[in-house]
């Protein structure tokens, strides 16, 4: 057994012992670049110190460490330059091709010789974290003979840190032939970990690779940063100040170089500088797509992109918009996206429900649907959807206007067009009106009762067949009875429920149009508007809230955590997607929502009752404002009170029918996920369409398939894509969009979702298990959100999404937390920088920079 390596010691042959960070480590020192010194304390010390058959420690207290050990590892300490050291994890499984493993372990900075003994077996616990746990699992990384090994390393104590790319990590650039292929570096005042971690937004400086050429700078307003002693304010005079000169990043760009050559792959590296010189922390290849792919592969499938769109194109133009479902399902695997193109067309659960309530979808959107897929990502085809509601009759959107104002495409209303009408249509206008207004009586007519029949007879039948469903042990079934179970709750969901579930929130739209409308006959419209907001917030019967008010009893022990998963365990984050496992499935991310609560109550913060107070203030603003409108106009007292009272009757199922919608989406996975473990797949099933499944079971192999399908998505995310598309500059598509175009302004106009005016500093979160953010009254920025979001508006005092409307998840829920709320500010997660001081104002739909 060797308990201590020293990093010169260390060769490729060690990775079972030193695990891949040190290994790096020990590779980077024997090459002879400039590395702190240090040591690894080995995997076989830290078996020597557990149980030879239990490799989980219980607690950090249950590792007792041998006095020989403990006798080595001060020996090694002793042999460095500096008293305080970092201590950082190095697991057999970290920093591999396909996997980096990064922030999944415990790191302790400026860690003393009393302390050392302590931070080795805390970083020992954090490799059974349940964060380090779930990754693992997601990662199909075994546990059998894990072990985890320690690095412990000289401070450096260093004046600028952070991290180099050698290759462009975000490959779009790369993509483009005409581009440079550049190296990109993050740096930020102080130790790395600011950068690292994410907690600050660092300086970025894209270099070629060939000439050492700057080719691009954002300076950023660089407000924190981590010294030997702490978290400390920068200094004003360095706050707007790059934090490298031109001659440093030239000189670390070769250095960056000179280490690829060395690996022969594009490296991912965590450099310090401190008194004049680069020291290097951390070295590992660029895992997951960013290595993926050649830039002629990436521009061969842009141009088929480009060329598949083309033949489409209507001779008016053609808008795509990425909205909609677009929010909660962003870029599906093929599993999920035939599903749900299916289920969006005219002959799906959509078509079903517009032909409820009187409309005449297309022969089009019969057959195509209204979305589209376009570099992976959903679009929703603005044309086709035009034609959901009287085929023949030219609904259409104005392409000029929109091109000069993208951002009113993401929620635009399509309006008549006589220009684009024809022979046909002037012919048959007399049957078009009489259609309109069988719809609008039959919409008046469906209103009265529906919700009555979803609540007293359509969600309990359907719940009833999931329970008797989720009796139904799927691995006694043959593969032909799956793939059976799989096709019959696709219909049972996405069909039956789903054309009754959609038509609610159809109704909802119409009489929060109606009732908008109606108000605006008595104030301005923005003053409508604001007032429509408040008047429907805070109604019951929103289960994703009420599923937020469980968690928060669980954390308070309330509530047990099985039951919570009994009632909602079929969610899941990102749970319109099928490959995503459920809660009942991965309790990980419920596991961090129940501490973070726990850590807000242990603070005794009455953020929940402030809710509360919140949400009752706003109640009454909106009932004494709506008073004193209809002592004015005593004439529309009835037709608003009858609309506000049917907008809050329906308001509510947007969220409730999707709560139960996805009862039965988990069946469809059951199925799916059963198959996909008989034939050893790993998730590789969801890269099939439904078709397929059939050939699967009949012997297909479809490996070959499956391997193809993964890369060719992997390539076409990397190509940046905006939230809008006109057909008339398909050229530009996935051309990355210039950052400087994006500079800081004032102030950003987008749409008021949810009244109300605040101010905080930005939280920059892409997706709801990012981080969460332990401050209070923060001003959540986002892309969209969906149910598993819910959590986080408990303790936010308002809300920008990139994207978004007056009925989306994000408005639903704001306004019943009583929090302004901002959406389609496009690109709004970039444009502002975490910790930003914001104004969110719901009610002109602007957010300031203050």
């Amino acid at each position: 057994m060797q308990f201590i390596k020293h990093f010169s010691e260390i060769d490729s042959a060690e990775l079972s012992r030193v695990g891949g960070k040190a290994l790096n480590l020990g590779k980077l020192t024997r090459c002879g670049f400039r590395v702190p010194q240090g040591f690894c304390v080995t995997t076989d010390a830290y078996r020597f110190a557990m149980d030879a058959d239990i490799r989980k420690p219980d607690t950090i207290k249950s590792i007792v460490l041998a006095p020989e050990l403990i006798a080595e590892i001060e020996d090694a300490h002793k042999t460095l330059q500096t008293d305080t050291v970092a201590v950082r994890s190095s697991a057999t499984a970290e920093d591999l091709p396909d996997a980096s493993f990064a922030g999944q372990q415990d790191t302790f900075l400026n860690v003393t010789a009393d302390g050392l003994l302590a931070a080795l077996k805390a970083c020992w616990a954090s490799l059974w974290a349940e964060r380090a746990i779930a990754y693992r699992q997601t990662h199909r990384i075994p546990e059998e003979g894990l072990a985890m090994a320690v690095i412990v390393q000289e401070m450096c104590a260093a004046d600028v840190s952070g991290v180099l790319f050698t290759r462009s990590p975000f490959s779009a650039a790369a993509a483009i032939p005409t581009k440079e292929n550049i190296c990109v570096i993050e740096s930020n005042w102080g130790l790395g970990d600011s950068v690292v971690s994410g907690a600050v937004t660092p300086d970025n400086f894209h270099v070629s690779r060939e000439t050492g050429k700057i080719v691009e700078k954002n300076i950023a307003i660089k407000r924190e940063m981590i010294t030997t002693s702490g978290v400390s304010e920068v200094p004003l005079i360095q706050q707007n100040v790059s934090s490298l000169t031109d001659a440093q990043l030239k000189q670390l760009a070769q250095l960056g170089m000179q280490i690829e050559t060395c690996y022969g792959q594009p490296m991912d590296i965590e450099w310090a500088f401190m008194d004049g010189e680069f020291f290097l922390l951390q070295a590992r290849l660029i895992t997951g797509k960013d290595t993926t792919g050649r830039p002629e592969d990436i521009e061969k499938l842009r141009q088929a992109e480009i060329q598949r769109l083309e033949k489409g194109i209507d001779a008016s133009g053609t808008i795509w918009s990425h909205h909609n479902l677009a929010e909660v399902l962003p870029a599906p695997l093929p599993m999920t996206w035939a599903i749900i193109k299916e289920f969006m067309s005219g002959s799906g659960g959509l078509g079903i429900a517009y032909r409820t309530l009187g409309f005449y979808p297309s022969e089009r959107v019969d057959k195509m649907g209204i979305l589209d897929l376009i570099c992976g990502r959903i679009y929703v085809n603005l044309n086709r959807e035009a034609e959901l509601f009287f085929d023949g009759f030219p609904f259409s959107h104005n392409f000029k206007e929109l091109k000069r104002h993208p951002q009113k495409a993401m929620y635009a209303q399509a309006a008549p067009n006589i220009t684009q009408s024809s022979m046909s249509f002037w012919f048959k206008l007399p049957l078009h009106i009489v259609r309109m207004s069988k719809a609008e009586l039959r919409l008046r007519k469906r209103r009265i009762n529906f919700d009555a029949f979803l609540t007293e007879d359509v969600f309990p039948q359907f719940n009833a067949a999931v329970e008797a469903e989720r009796r139904c042990a799927y691995e006694n079934l043959s593969n032909t009875e799956l793939v059976k179970k799989f096709q019959a709750w696709q219909d049972k969901t996405l069909r039956e429920f789903a054309a009754q579930a959609l038509t609610a929130t159809l109704l909802a739209g119409f009489s929060l149009q109606r009732l908008q409308a109606v108000l605006q006959k008595c104030t301005d419209e923005v003053s409508a508007k604001v007032l429509t907001q408040k008047l429907i917030s805070g109604q019951s019967g929103n289960l994703t809230v009420e599923t937020n008010e469980k968690l928060w009893q669980v954390a308070t022990d309330e509530l047990t955590l099985a039951d919570f998963l009994t009632e909602a365990g079929h969610r899941a984050v990102g749970e319109f997607e099928l490959a995503q496992p459920r809660w009942r499935e991965d309790t990980t991310y419920l596991h961090q929502l129940i501490a973070s609560f726990r850590a807000l109550i242990a603070t005794k913060i009455p953020e929940h009752a402030v809710f509360l107070q919140k949400q009752r203030q706003q109640q009454k603003e909106a009932k004494e404002t709506l008073a004193a409108l209809l002592k004015k106009h005593r004439g529309l007292r009835k037709q608003i009170e009858q609309e506000l009272a049917f907008t809050r009757r329906y308001m509510p199922f947007r969220e409730t029918a999707k709560f139960h919608l996805m009862l039965g989406y988990e069946q469809m996975r059951r199925a799916l996920v059963e198959l996909d473990k008989r034939y050893e797949l790993d998730n590789g099933l969801f890269y099939l369409v439904p078709d397929e499944l059939v050939q699967l079971i009949n012997g297909k192999d479809f490996s070959a398939v499956i391997a193809e399908r993964k890369s060719q998505r992997k390539l076409l995310l990397q190509l940046e894509l905006p939230d809008v598309l006109f057909s008339d500059s398909l050229d530009s598509l996935g051309i990355p969009m210039s950052t400087k175009s994006m500079e800081n302004a004032e102030t950003y106009t987008g749409v008021g979702v949810s009244a109300g005016v605040a101010t905080g500093s930005a939280r920059i979160l892409l997706n709801p298990n990012d981080r969460l953010p332990k401050d209070s009254n923060y001003i959540l920025v986002c892309p969209s959100t969906e149910p598993s979001w819910t959590p986080l508006f408990l303790r936010a005092a308002g809300l920008v999404m990139e994207r978004g409307g007056l009925l989306s998840h994000g408005a639903v829920v704001a306004r019943e937390y009583g929090i302004p709320a901002v959406v389609n500010i496009p690109d709004a997660t970039r444009k502002i920088s975490d910790g930003q001081k914001l104004r969110v104002d719901g009610n002109q739909g602007t957010v300031s920079i203050i």
